[in-house]
């Protein structure tokens, strides 16, 4: 079963480690990239990527009929999505395992949902 894990992230966040130096990015990150990593080799990782800075966002919704661009995330917001994965498991049980691990490097929330059609979840 395919789930799609969203990890999420504040501003106070980005910033704080938008200017890491490498060696400290490593070592406050470098965990995350280890389960990545077993997961690449025991055949459950699908695609993971992060996000850029919440900056670059841009919202298109529709008005009256027509679609409507807003630049960067709403002001009022207090988490954005930082970053997400795909794992392909034999459970749900196997995904909050996985989804806790990196709630825990991260010291952040991890929403973990079943993917519907190509061997996710069906209606």
């Amino acid at each position: 079963m395919k789930y799609i894990m969203f990890s999420y992230g504040t501003q106070a966040d980005w910033d704080a480690i938008k200017d890491l130096p490498p060696e400290v990015a490593e070592a406050e990150y470098g965990p995350v990239d280890d389960v990545a990593q077993e997961l690449v080799a025991s055949g459950e990782h699908v695609y993971a990527a992060g996000l850029a800075d919440p900056s670059h966002t841009h919202v298109v919704e529709l008005r009256e009929g027509a679609p409507v661009v807003t630049d960067g995330p709403y002001a009022e917001a207090k988490e954005f999505l930082a970053s997400f994965g795909v794992v392909d498991v034999e459970s749900l049980d196997r995904a909050l395992e996985i989804a806790a691990r990196v709630s825990a490097m991260l010291s952040s929330r991890v929403e973990v949902r079943p993917l519907m059609g190509d061997g996710g979840q069906e209606m």
